[in-house]
């Protein structure tokens, strides 16, 4: 795709003026003019497929997010907390309110029904070497908007302390209200039922590596590669397994960096009646990593809110863009790319429609220009501050 470079100006030069009045957030009702109206001089990017706009701003690395037709939920990790902020001004509102005892690593964050956002706390930071397992918890949260005021209330929990993750890189829910989970360093598929009760789905026979399943597993090591010109190797200097999870026509989708490739199984094979190691046979290559490209991770997928949409979004991270991938045909496309509004894409959501208008959130978080997740580098060298980009995507004439 191409793009013009990044640049700051006055967003009145492109008619986007003015800034969505407080009752406008009140009562959810906002014109199109409002939910793409934005501060002046902001970073704006504007490319063939998408106009992609500087929406929020931290001064802490940010992860997951998800939102509704009122407000936005973005992850602070390192501060346990997750942040809400105006889905029109991406000014804070408010906070979600921890369980008892606090969140320990609030990781991921997904809409899973109106007025309801499903938070993992992925329970510790990713140790594959020396290897301790984590304690991931998902919390399903009814929230709501009334009077100016954001309130949200913790209606369940779901631990899985008793599964052996290494570390749970993502969730999707499913239709019949399960939740799957991805370990990204055992490589394996977990269930949970809506009663909690935790199941493997797809997993290996044994923790020995001649029982790895190629397709989740992850790498013990990686190339030095560069992102944004700086040297980077992901923390361990290991490739994840199975990662980023997405669910459309019967079917699981997830993408494996170690593996080198976008995947899918169908979601019937999950519970089945074999064995969970013997599930594996059914994992299909949906779209293989390309061939010019050394290491690719996709850090988030999401697919496109028209729901007979083929079309997968990508956050790619490694190349500081935003791809999409037809999960039919197995083509990818760039979306948008800007090194300052995609600094590490991480995670993305696409907004509810408001007045027509359904913007896709990306969050950057600038993974290879901290030590904590770059193992080339010796000293934190992030660009403050950190940011989130609405993205406002020209749709496709034709879904294939």
């Amino acid at each position: 795709m191409l793009t013009t470079r990044s640049f700051r100006l006055a967003v009145v030069l492109l008619g986007l003026t003015g800034i969505a009045c407080s009752n406008a957030v009140d009562d959810g009702k906002a014109s199109e003019q409002q939910e793409t109206s934005v501060q002046n001089a902001l970073e704006i990017s504007v490319g063939k497929s998408s106009l992609s706009v500087e929406y929020a701003s931290f001064y802490a690395p940010p992860a997951g997010v998800a939102g509704g037709k009122t407000v936005v939920f973005v992850g602070s990790p390192l501060e346990g907390k997750v942040n809400v902020l105006s889905r029109f001004s991406g000014q804070p509102v408010g906070e979600l309110p921890p369980p008892e005892g606090g969140f320990i690593l609030p990781f991921v964050l997904h809409s899973t029904g109106s007025h309801r956002v499903t938070l993992l706390d992925a329970g510790g930071l990713p140790s594959p070497d020396p290897f301790y397992p984590a304690n991931p918890t998902l919390y399903e949260y009814d929230y709501g908007w009334h009077a100016g005021q954001f309130s949200a209330t913790l209606k369940k929990s779901i631990s899985f302390q008793d599964a052996t993750i290494g570390f749970a890189e993502d969730f999707v829910k499913l239709a019949d209200g399960r939740y799957v989970v991805s370990d990204a360093i055992l490589g394996g598929i977990w269930t949970a039922d809506p009663d909690g009760t935790v199941h493997p789905g797809i997993v290996p026979a044994s923790d020995a590596p001649e029982d790895a399943i190629p397709e989740i597993t992850i790498c013990d090591s990686m190339p030095l590669i560069q992102v944004g010109g700086v040297p980077f190797l992901f923390a361990g200097a290991t490739l994840p397994g199975v990662s980023p999870l997405e669910a459309r026509f019967g079917k699981l989708y997830f993408y494996s960096p170690c593996a080198a490739g976008l995947y899918s199984v169908p979601l019937s094979v999950l519970s089945d009646n074999r064995a969970p190691y013997e599930r594996a046979a059914d994992i299909q290559l949906v779209s293989p990593k390309p061939a010019n490209i050394e290491v690719e991770q996709l850090l988030a997928l999401t697919f496109d809110p028209r729901p007979n949409s083929p079309w997968v979004y990508a956050a790619d991270s490694l190349q500081l863009q935003v791809i999409r991938i037809n999960v039919l045909t197995g083509k990818r496309e760039v979306v948008a790319s800007d090194p300052t509004l995609f600094n590490f894409p991480s995670t993305m959501a696409f907004l509810p429609p408001v007045f027509g208008v359904s913007p896709l959130v990306v969050v950057s978080n600038q993974q290879h220009l901290l030590t904590l997740t770059n193992y080339a580098i010796d000293t934190d060298m992030p660009h403050l501050p950190f940011l989130a980009t609405k993205v406002f995507i020209k749709q496709h004439p034709h879904f294939h």
